[in-house]
Parts: structure tokens; sequence; C-alpha cells
């Protein structure tokens, strides 16, 4: 069915209009809700965010105050005796050059009243701030080294000639230049987000700084670890000592070819870290238990068959490194992580454990057949039970200090996200605001219809089908199959602008998720390993003939669009069958073979997922590259990349665009200059908008 009781189908600029809200903070005595709110500023093509309050017992009719006046506030943390909230913003901290150049640094409120006041001047920004029990402390993450603090030696200085002439580019007799050449040792050198080097970046590191009653300048800031290590995820032990942490500290090169993070612990005054996992697996956001004896935290090891694609369990471990962690999950086959798959994010902030008062139980997220919801792990017992469930994605949650209500911040298929609380049981369950609530009131929006179908070899898929706004019975429409990135990631409950914007154009709109997805056990997600193309496409080819035998699915008019594992699926699809008569496909892969090297996951990621490496089977790889079977591609080809991708290069979209053009074959590549693979999630906003643009333009034109 479609709603149709608004006004007006969803238009691309609309999409400028929509508000997120993320990291829900409840006050300590439970009255509030501390929650960031960040929207598009189309005048300076950017995001600004600030901190809002509402009640925490209201009904979705309380009216929100806006909290911080910052044009890049985030991260609310209530200090525990509620007198203070911390923050983190980029407002001007006499960075020459304002507010656009200035670092991210922690700031602190007087909830009685005034005006806020910066604690941290690092000079690399500090993050994640946590306030200690006693409310005096704040530890953050700031990063230390990299290229803004190596001195001249770091990098060698070239000297010109005595007659000027040797040193290029330096017109001044006798004087050195700096060298902006880069020397790389580490294979590990970039990563996608990054658009500087990780050689230019340093390592995070967890800092303490004190907060004294009264003060007019930043206080110093003490740092608490060291090393050529990243750190992050801090706690704090309830006695105020200690402080827990996630680190990777493993020796190179091994680091940088596995996915190990460790959790540690260090006293709050500096010294030693002390490890208390085996370093065997990802573990991360670790909470200590209201006695301080036990930290739980979230992780895998590893296991046989699934790897890097494991469940995320919940695990328990003695503060004092007495015993090894125990996985308290082990027998829900679940990952315990949020998300359902989307084009509207906010920064959501880790999520962390939940501990009940009474240490008997732990809030996690998990996600469940293409939602994300909230349950409850007996810590004697690991009995899992679900709380907060519904067709929707849950994106943070906390608990309150009390232990009685939850508080989170939720997405559906008809609305971005909006904060709800509860009791901890899932009962007397509230909204508590509607952000976009005048913007979807003009809105004539598409209802996904859930449906499950049968794929390859029988199995179970999960499907999503929308109709096109103001279906009329008896008509046919075009039909466009939209295919997720991962492919360890999920479609479902969430609400997604591009599908309600081609909805809106008269297409019906498809998604689903096949073998390889998460959501559905670790069997899985594992389920595609070393096929990619096989199977799997036959699960998105048979949702498409589920969809075609409702009747209103025109088969000649059919679109296929996807990005990066979809791009991969897209570019796949087209080489193996002209069924469809438009295909999109955005940051793909197209070629393994030089994926390998050039991706800054390449050479964990082919081996991972393809069981090889390519000097020992280099025509399993190019057996399942869709640039091997491009002769074949006949269906007019749009190719949408970022050019500081370095997920999936650009060069994927590149060879792609080469050889169809050689070919005679229909194609455009349109390049995004400074965005990354994250481009149509949190690109900058004209860039969103233009490549809807393309999208639909490129549809229009061939469906």
């Amino acid at each position: 069915m479609t709603v149709a009781t608004t006004t007006r189908p969803i238009t691309i600029e609309d999409l400028t209009r929509i508000k997120l809200i993320s990291d829900p903070r409840p006050s300590p005595d439970g009255t509030r809700v501390a929650y960031v709110v960040t929207a598009m500023d189309t005048e300076e093509d950017a995001y600004r965010s600030q901190i809002w309050l509402v009640p925490a017992g209201g009904d979705g009719e309380d009216e929100p105050i806006r909290y911080t006046g910052g044009r890049n506030d985030s991260a609310p943390r209530w200090s525990p005796d509620g007198r203070r909230l911390a923050f983190v913003s980029k407002r001007g901290d006499g960075t020459e050059g304002g507010e656009k150049e200035a670092k991210p640094q922690v700031w602190v409120l007087d909830t009685a009243g005034g005006e806020a006041r910066q604690v941290t001047k690092l000079k690399n920004g500090a993050s994640d701030p946590v306030w200690s029990p006693d409310s005096a402390r704040l530890a953050c993450i700031a990063r230390v080294g990299g290229a803004d603090d190596r001195e001249d030696e770091a990098a060698p200085a070239v000297a010109a000639r005595e007659d000027g002439g040797a040193g290029e580019g330096d017109d001044q007799r006798g004087k050195a230049r700096k060298s902006d050449v880069k020397v790389i040792t580490r294979i590990r050198y970039k990563a996608d987000g990054i658009h500087r080097l990780l050689v230019d970046e340093g390592h995070r590191h967890l800092f303490v700084v004190e907060v004294p009653e009264e003060w007019d300048e930043p206080v110093e800031a003490r740092q608490i670890t060291s090393g050529e290590f990243d750190h992050g995820t801090p706690a704090w032990s309830p006695d105020g000592r200690t402080l827990a942490f996630a680190a990777n500290r493993t020796p190179l090169p091994d680091r940088d070819f596995n996915n190990y993070t460790d959790i540690w612990t260090v006293p709050a005054e500096g010294g030693e870290p002390r490890k208390l996992t085996e370093g065997r697996g990802p573990s991360s956001a670790p909470a200590f238990s209201p006695d301080g004896a036990t930290i739980a935290f979230f992780g895998h090891t590893n296991p046989e068959p699934y790897r890097r694609y494991a469940n995320t369990n919940l695990w328990a471990v003695p503060a004092d490194g007495s015993a090894p962690p125990r996985n308290l999950t082990g027998g829900f086959d679940r990952s315990l992580t949020a998300g359902v798959g989307s084009d509207l994010r906010a920064g959501a902030a880790a999520q962390y454990p939940q501990w009940t008062p009474d240490g008997a139980a732990v809030f996690v997220p998990a996600i469940e057949r293409g939602a994300a919801h909230i349950y409850r792990v007996g810590v004697a017992d690991g009995a899992v039970t679900r709380v907060v469930g519904g067709e929707r994605g849950v994106l943070n949650f906390a608990l309150t200090a009390d232990g009685r209500r939850l508080v989170f911040a939720a997405t559906d298929a008809l609305g971005p996200n909006d904060l709800f609380a509860c009791n901890a049981d899932g009962s007397d369950e509230r909204r508590l605001t509607r952000v976009n609530a005048e913007l979807l009131g003009e809105l004539r929006l598409s209802v996904p219809e859930h449906f499950v179908y049968t794929g390859v070899g029988g199995w179970e898929i999960d499907g999503w089908l929308m109709k096109p706004v103001d279906f009329e019975e008896g008509r046919q429409y075009p039909l466009v199959l939209e295919i997720h990135g991962g492919p360890a990631s999920q479609y479902g409950w969430a609400f997604f602008h591009e599908f309600q914007l081609l909805a809106a154009r008269g297409y019906g709109v498809l998604f689903t998720n096949p073998r390889g997805s998460t959501g559905k056990g670790a069997a899985f997600t594992v389920s595609n390993r070393s096929r990619w193309g096989e199977e799997d496409y036959g699960d998105l080819m048979a949702g498409v003939d589920a969809a075609l035998a409702r009747g209103w699915v025109d088969p000649a008019r059919l679109g296929v669009a996807g990005g990066s594992f979809g791009g991969f699926m897209t570019a796949w699809i087209v080489g193996h069958t002209d069924r469809f008569k438009a295909a999109v496909t955005m940051r793909c892969v197209s070629n393994l073979l030089s994926f390998f090297g050039t991706s800054d996951i390449g050479f964990t990621f082919v081996e991972m997922q393809f069981e090889t490496e390519p000097w020992d089977d280099v025509g399993k790889l190019l057996h399942y590259s869709p640039i091997s079977y491009v002769k074949n591609m006949v269906t007019p080809l749009l190719i949408l990349h970022s050019e500081e991708d370095y997920r999936c290069p650009i060069e994927q979209g590149e060879q792609l665009f080469i050889a169809l053009k050689k070919l005679g074959r229909e194609t455009e590549f349109v390049r995004f200059p400074d965005e990354d693979h994250n481009l149509s999630r949190n690109g900058k906003p004209a860039h969103r908008v233009e490549r809807l643009r393309h999208i639909t333009r490129w549809f229009e034109r061939h469906l």
C-alpha cells in the first residue's frame, strides 16, 4: 500500500531538509535527555550540529530546547553529579581562520546556566569525553604525532644551491625547503575517510584533564598512554582509579595485517597498561560493572569458519585480569551491532554495553533480519531477551542511572529518526521527538512491503518492495533493483531518501538481503565467501522474479543500482544478463587484482573473501572480477565514483569506463572531487544532491 494522506512526492532537494538525531544521553536524575541534531547547511555546503534537551517523560508534544549555540557541537556527556554537561565543539578556539579551521575540543556547560567554557586545547583536537565518577576529571582521546607535530628532521630539508638554482620552487638564495616527499614503510599507510595519509595522522592516545570549579583558560591535559598505537573507547572504573580502553598494541608488521584490538586497563594517573584479553580478535567498548569487579565488552575471536565476519558477542572479564574473558552470548546467533542500511546517517557514537545497577544484566544492540533491536543479557546464565523490537532500526541507546528507563534513537521506513523512551522491560514506550514532522507532513511516501521469497537452493531471503507513489491498479511500472554494500550489511526498516525519491519519480523499488548479508546469523553472512556473483546473484534475480509475479512491474523496464559490493554486483549483473535496460554502479569493485593493491583494505580483504592471494590464483580473481565480462555488457551503465575513495579506489571505475568506451558501449563516468567512499551518506550536501540528479537522469533516459 502507499500513504496517500499528504500533499506531494518527495524531491531531491528534500534531502537537505532532513534532520538527524544521534547520541541520546539521559541526565543522572533521569528527567532530561541530551542529544545531537545534525542538519545540512546548503549555503556553506556543510553540516551543522547542536545539542538539544527534551524531557525524558514526554509524549512527543514537549518542545525540545536547543542547549548549545555552536555550529559543530556533539558528544554530550553529563557529569555524574548532574551539575555539568561536557561536549565536543569546533567553535572558535583561537585558531587563525576561525571555526572553519578550529580543531574539535572539549567544552563544559554548567547545567544551572552560563556560557560554555573550553576545557582542552590540544594541538590536534580532542574527542570522546568521559567523566570520572567524582565529576572532577574528564578522560578524552587526542591524536599525538603525525605531520603537524614532527620536527624538521622527520622530513629532510632540501638545500638550495648557493646560486639559488638547485632548490626547485625555492627562489631564496641558500634557504632550505622542507621536503613534501612521502616515504612509506608500512603496508597500512592510508585509510578511507582520511584525506591525508596515515603517516600524517599520528596516533590516538588517552588523556585526562582536571576540571576545576572555575577557570578562564583551557586546562592542561595529561597524556596517559604512549607509543605508536591507537587507543579508543575509554571508560572509568567506579572508584575513579582506573581507565579501561581498547587498542591494538601488537608489534609491527603483524599489526598491519590483523584485526586485533584488546581490552586494557591503566591507572588514571598514568602507568603501565595491563592487557585483559587474548589478542585473537577485535574487542571494543569496555564498561565496568557497578562494583568494578568485571568489565563487559563487545568482540569476537575470529572463530572458524567465520573469521572476521563472526558475530560480535558480549564478553565479560575480571577487571583485575585474574581469569580469561567469558563469552556471554556465544549461543545467540546474531551480531551485537546496530545498523540498517540507509543514506541518512549522523555521527553515531560508539555503543557501549549498558549495565543494570545491580550488575545482574547488560543491555546490548543486535541486528535481526532487516531491523536493529535492544536486548537484555543475563550475566550469570547468558539468557538473551529482546526488550525493544519492532520494524525499525535502533541507532544508539542508553540506560538511565537508576536502571529503570531506556532512551534510544531509532529510524523506520517512514521516518529518518527520532528519540524514544521506555521502561527497562520495554513497556510504556513513548516518543520524545518529532524532529522532521514539518517535512514529513508535506510528503506522500511509499511504504515498503516486506516479503520472504525463495533464493537459490531453497534459502529464505528477505525482500522489500516499494510501489511508486500514486500507484494505480492495472498499470505497469518500471522497477529499480537496489543492492547494498558490504557484502556484510543489511537493508530493512530504515528511511532511505534515495529509494523514496525513485518511488516518487514513478519507479517501483526492490531491495533485498541476499546471502552474504548480516542479520540472519554468521553462517548466512559467510555463505558467499569465494563465490561473489554466484548464488548471491541468483538470490537477487529470484527477488526480481518475485516482484514481476505481482503483475504491476514492467519486465521491459528493469533498472539496477548499487554501491561498493552493490556496485560490484551491478557490474556483474550487466555482464551476465541483458534483462536490465539501465544500470548505475557506484564506488564499485571491478577488478579484484588491482583492488588488492590499491584499496586501503585490499591486501587483507581479498584473502578474507576469496581465500587466495593474487600470486597464488590469478585465474580465480579474474573469474570473479566484473571487468572480465565487459564484452558482454550491453546495458547502458552510469559509473559514479569519488576521487578520494580509498576503500574502492576510483581506478576501479576508470577501468570499467575505459573498457566500455573502447567497446563502443553507452556509458558515462561521473567523478566527485574531495569525496570518499561515503559520498551517498555524508558527502558534501551539494555533491549528494548532484549525485541523485545523475541517478534519476539516467533512469529517466533509459526506463
